[in-house]
């Protein structure tokens, strides 16, 4: 129930139409981090005035932190193609672009090689929610001899709960918008828009741009 709760929150229909994939938990634990951090910065400006700044630093630092390895990366999915921002670089990732899609641990794109002798690129969202382990119940009851001998109630063999995990994840609709698209382009068409389609990498550099003043302020209150 909890598991389905995070998912719900870490997916987001937009108005474009596009879809915004992040952790459910991860967003939950931002908001946390930044309702401290808050809560210590005004602590710290009602006790001691304009002085508070100094105490301030810290918290600013960490939640300036917190926003470039939790809320900023993610993953959006337009009808075309897929974003993958994650937290030094962005791709665009046009749909004729990508070979497989693959939903495990993580979710990892596997894109067409630029001709038949280079080798195949994956681009890894490593924010994105992926499919969890087994839960600890089902690995017992596998275990249990009778279960093997066919004494208890059938249970989902390893395709079937990784199959169900997926279509739990929110990162699923990444993979089936790109489905949809496959199944709605032929392999001629395909490959002729695959010609076309070039993955495009853009540094994040107003990210990089924030983490380089929170740890030189965090430095210069350490130093005054």
């Amino acid at each position: 129930m909890a598991r389905q709760l995070l998912g719900r929150i870490g997916l987001r229909r937009r108005h474009d139409g596009s879809t915004l994939i992040r952790p459910g938990g991860a967003l939950v634990l931002c908001a946390i981090v930044w309702l401290l951090c808050a809560a210590t910065v005004l602590e710290s400006i009602w006790l001691l005035g304009a002085a508070g700044w100094r105490f301030a630093v810290l918290p600013a630092a960490v939640s300036a932190v917190v926003w470039a390895l939790l809320w900023a990366p993610r993953v959006v999915v337009h009808e075309d193609a897929i974003q993958v921002r994650n937290v030094l670089e962005t791709w665009t990732l046009p749909m004729a672009s990508i070979d497989r899609v693959r939903l495990g641990a993580m979710l990892r794109f596997e894109l067409m090689p630029a001709d038949d002798d280079a080798p195949s690129r994956t681009i890894t969202a490593w924010n994105a929610p992926g499919v969890g382990r087994d839960r600890p119940r089902e690995r017992l009851a596998r275990m249990d001899p009778r279960a093997r001998s066919g004494g208890a109630t059938d249970r989902p063999d390893w395709a079937q709960r990784l199959r169900r995990d997926q279509l739990e994840s929110s990162s699923y609709a990444a993979v089936e918008a790109w489905e949809r698209w496959e199944a709605a382009h032929g392999h001629g068409s395909r490959a002729a828009a695959a010609e076309e389609a070039t993955p495009v990498r853009r540094v994040n550099g107003e990210l990089i741009t924030v983490l380089l003043v929170a740890v030189l302020a965090t430095g210069a209150r350490i130093t005054l």
